[in-house]
């Protein structure tokens, strides 16, 4: 196993942020840097070199975690977002939602589209946060000057438009407003309009761009020239500020290098994983953005010790605190398709009555249509069929497998896409062989004393608990056993095992 020491020696000398995780897997603290290795490095060096408060967050620090960016900006933001997501015990910064600015679309008749600090839980949809608060006003400028979006504060019920309760006001005489306060612009439109702006907040703006010359052919095809003019605009309003998003550098955050992506509650993201989470949910043909990820794994040999795994991802980074193990109850022998039956039933059986609010949007099921089917299986009897997309993703091609569909579909090798889900199938091998090794050494372990006289279940948990497995309890001293059990049944467990037979040493 990797020490602290070696994670810490082996980080890149690039901008990122760290995490660091207490002995439960609990994220205690969340940093940036512009040099990962340089930052995290001072944590580590004497007690007199320390304040108190490093010091007492040092002594919690059981293991870290990182993530690389590009910028020293993008480090802020995403240690900003994971502080508000997390809220660590040991940050004390950056925990107000009000830090940087969002850009909304209010939850009301006729929407309005606003910039604001305060982020609210108001059925509205949220973008951002941004980086800077120019970026988010150019936007709205960009808005502006796209869609005729009311600036106005009004109720504007279809009750009270349609009793003529408002008058126009001076947006509607500069041609900034369309007047849906008086049934000038029927309700249909104003939401298309609506529609693209939440386009082009997602980052969209090439399928915007598209629909412009479409609809520009169209008018001109009609002969109805202003009206093709109107979307030419458009077009070069779009162009010109895609155009700026390329050169504008990487030192800053913009809509189209990272798709700032929309969400109905608190966006929980990280910088470098937006662009890969979008790019998964369009190959995957999702409905939703697939910010929570839990991946499935079977591990056994021969049949021994049957365990799977359960790893997730939230905002395309490993959330290790939510991963979980599964001892194989119901399943007799390596029967992998019974078994990935059987762990979905329990995991998602337990998080409908703990958690319904919290299932991710995409399962990912390591190997091909059999053991897919299956998990398929256990997800309609507990009536979450279709409720969660669910792919399998076989390793000997790399191939996704997608319920339904008879062929397989093959990802760009180098998509961001395939990366990210090779990232969590690999993963939840990792932890299910982890685990696996454990119950294997710990049933070797009790196997082996149970044969040994006067060592009973309270010894053998001293022992397991100390020397892991067999090879390392007979390679241990007289001393380190008595130390743990006394000397008399140290003496008796080493002789024992000293006289086992080749395949019991291992």
């Amino acid at each position: 196993m990797v020490s602290l020491k070696e994670k810490v020696a082996a980080l890149p000398d690039t901008p990122g942020v760290y995490r660091y995780f207490d002995a439960k897997g609990t994220i205690i603290y969340v940093g940036k840097a512009k040099n990962l290795k340089r930052r995290v490095s001072q944590y580590f060096r004497p007690a007199d070199q320390l304040d108190r408060k490093t010091n007492a967050l040092v002594a919690h620090i059981a293991d870290l975690d990182y993530t690389p960016v590009e910028t020293e900006e993008d480090a802020l933001l995403l240690e900003n977002n994971l502080i508000k997501q997390l809220q660590p015990h040991y940050n004390i910064l950056l925990k107000d939602s009000k830090t940087y600015p969002w850009i909304c679309i209010r939850n009301e008749p006729f929407p309005r589209v606003v910039m604001t600090r305060r982020y609210q839980k108001d059925g509205s949809r949220w973008f951002g946060p941004y980086a800077s608060v120019v970026h988010a006003k150019r936007l709205l400028q960009l808005i502006a000057a796209l869609y005729h979006i009311r600036p106005c504060r009004l109720p504007l019920t279809v009750e009270d438009i349609a009793a003529g309760k408002f008058r126009t006001c001076l947006n509607f005489q500069m041609h900034r407003c369309d007047g849906p306060c008086i049934g000038l612009q029927p309700q249909a439109d104003y939401d298309a309009a609506i529609e693209a702006v939440g386009k082009l907040l997602s980052g969209r703006v090439r399928n915007l761009m598209e629909e412009c010359r479409e609809k520009m052919a169209e008018e001109a095809a009609a002969l109805r020239f202003e009206e093709a003019q109107t979307w030419k605009e458009r077009l070069q309003l779009l162009e010109a500020h895609q155009e700026r998003q390329k050169t504008v550098g990487h030192g800053i955050l913009d809509m189209e290098t990272y798709r700032l992506l929309e969400t109905r509650t608190l966006p929980r993201r990280v910088v470098n994983s937006q662009k890969a989470l979008a790019e998964l949910q369009r190959d995957l043909g999702m409905k939703e953005l697939p910010v929570h990820i839990e991946c499935f794994d079977n591990s056994n040999i021969q049949g021994t010790n049957p365990v799977a795994a359960c790893v997730v991802f939230r905002e395309g980074v490993p959330s290790k605190k939510d991963y979980r193990h599964f001892n194989i109850k119901t399943v007799v022998g390596a029967n992998d398709f019974a078994s990935m039956k059987e762990i979905l039933n329990r995991r998602y059986s337990r998080m409908l009555a703990e958690a319904p609010d919290d299932l991710p949007q995409l399962i990912v099921i390591d190997g091909g249509k059999g053991q897919l089917t299956f998990a398929l299986e256990a997800l309609e009897e507990l009536g979450l069929a279709g409720a969660m997309k669910v792919v399998g993703l076989a390793e000997r091609l790399e191939e996704v497998v997608i319920p339904g569909d008879p062929h397989p579909l093959f990802l760009d090798k180098n998509s961001a896409s395939l990366r990210i889900l090779m990232q969590i199938r690999d993963e939840a091998h990792r932890f299910g062989i982890t685990h696996h090794r454990k119950q294997r050494s710990k049933s070797q372990v009790d196997s082996v004393l149970d044969q040994i006289v006067g060592i009973g279940p309270a010894t053998q948990q001293k022992l397991l608990k100390r020397f892991k497995s067999v090879a390392r309890l007979r390679k241990a001293s007289l001393e380190e056993v008595a130390a743990e059990i006394g000397p008399a049944k140290a003496e008796r467990v080493l002789h024992a095992l000293n006289n086992l037979s080749d395949h019991e040493k291992r």
